[in-house]
């Protein structure tokens, strides 16, 4: 599909379809309050059914393509993670306007780790980069010969990169990971169930792995206060942009459940960690209380300053009416801030809380994610805006 200029799609990749929602449709406010007996479905302006399941979809050359996968014996068992399925790693481009898929020409076939047990894509700067990964839940890299490829953007040529260090010989299992970069760094932020922490920290420049038993300063300086007695927990970062004011720093924002709340913190990061935090008070005031909440989605709009923040849950306590809230978030630089007295960079490891940003909240909407035509429940496996954010490509140039 071929978007206007300035117009912009949110994408929303599933088990079985990819969906495209014109963003001025997110970002009108709603009209009426919700009524949960009559939620509207997700206002898609167009959809695709997919050849494969569980594929990872990426932009290159503005056309979207779809990179692994697989495929399953029918379009009954799209709906169970252990059904019958043969793995692809068959890269495919996708034509939104005839709703066809081919073969790529300009690619060629990706490596087995994206098609065998679980794999992870992550994005940094322009490039894509995959894991293979192992253990229960898929949290930890495998540590099998040739588990880390990227996909260049410029050259579109798979490169196999040193693999990811061994994990210590600890016994408890990890009970969560972390993904995020920096500076042209990926942190891998494993947590074992027994509070222990391991970091991995890949440098995409030097192409040199590092291993931290604990956090590592940079890490570290997310863990920040969240209550008065100094407690401190850990921050993922889930999206980050060049700061509003010095565009040698990020800006990045994490959505963390506080007491059976969702909270939004804000950072002010720069290559050492977070210098600021602030609390975004309120924002999500308006956010209803829902069940079985899944991990919230966080996607840049336009690189300025403008969020979209999406919860997947339940409307009742049986886990049947799954339902999506979205909040379009907009954050301004305030004209005057009364910066702490010391701001030194030994401080990093320790950040300052201080009110740095102005924020309103430009539309709230909810949504039911029951919709008959997909014939079964799909999940949210992905969310990007197509076309990609310019900051992006052009923070990549300036780093090479």
């Amino acid at each position: 599909m071929t978007a206007e200029k300035n117009q912009r799609y949110l994408m929303v990749l599933m088990r079985t379809k990819i969906c495209g929602i014109d963003l001025m449709k997110l970002i009108t406010p709603e009209k009426e309050a919700v009524d949960w007996e009559n939620l509207p479905p997700l206002p898609f302006d167009f959809s695709m059914d997919l050849p494969l399941g569980r594929t990872f979809a990426l932009e290159l050359d503005s056309k979207i393509h779809l990179v692994g996968g697989l495929k399953y014996m029918s379009s009954y068992d799209y709906s169970f993670d252990h059904a019958f399925y043969t793995p692809c790693n068959k890269v495919y481009e996708l034509d939104l306007d005839k709703k066809e898929v081919e073969e790529s020409k300009s690619i060629d076939d990706a490596p087995e780790l994206s098609v065998s047990g679980f794999s992870t894509l992550h994005k940094i700067e322009s490039d894509y980069y995959f894991m293979l990964m192992c253990g229960r839940g898929g949290f930890l890299p495998d540590n099998d010969a040739q588990n880390f490829w990227v996909l260049r953007s410029g050259t579109k040529v798979w490169e196999h990169l040193p693999d990811a260090p061994d994990l210590p010989g600890y016994h408890s299992r990890i009970d969560h990971s972390s993904w995020f970069d920096f500076y042209g760094k990926l942190y891998i932020r494993l947590c074992f169930e027994d509070g222990r922490v391991v970091v991995f920290s890949y440098d995409t420049h030097n192409l040199h792995w590092t291993t931290s038993e604990g956090d590592n300063s940079f890490t570290r300086s997310f863990c920040v206060p969240v209550a008065s007695d100094g407690q401190r927990r850990f921050f993922l970062p889930r999206v980050h942009i060049p700061d509003l004011v010095d565009p040698g720093k990020y800006l990045a924002l994490s959505c963390e459940c506080i007491e059976g709340k969702k909270r939004i913190y804000a950072f002010q990061v720069d290559e050492l960690g977070v210098l600021f935090f602030q609390r975004l008070e309120g924002c999500l005031d308006r956010m209803p209380s829902l069940y079985d909440e899944k991990t919230p989605v966080l996607v840049d709009l336009d690189g300025k300053g403008k969020f979209i923040v999406m919860v997947p849950g339940s409307a009742k306590e049986e886990k049947e009416d799954q339902v999506l809230f979205v909040l379009v978030l907009q954050v301004v630089p305030k004209k005057f801030v009364n910066h702490p007295s010391r701001v030194l960079r030994r401080s990093v490891r320790s950040p300052t809380e201080c009110a740095f940003l102005d924020w309103k909240v430009l539309s709230m909407h909810m949504y039911s994610m029951e919709v008959s035509s997909w014939g079964i429940r799909d999940d949210l496996y992905a969310v990007f805006i197509f076309p990609g954010i310019q900051w992006e490509e052009e923070n990549a140039q300036e780093v090479k």
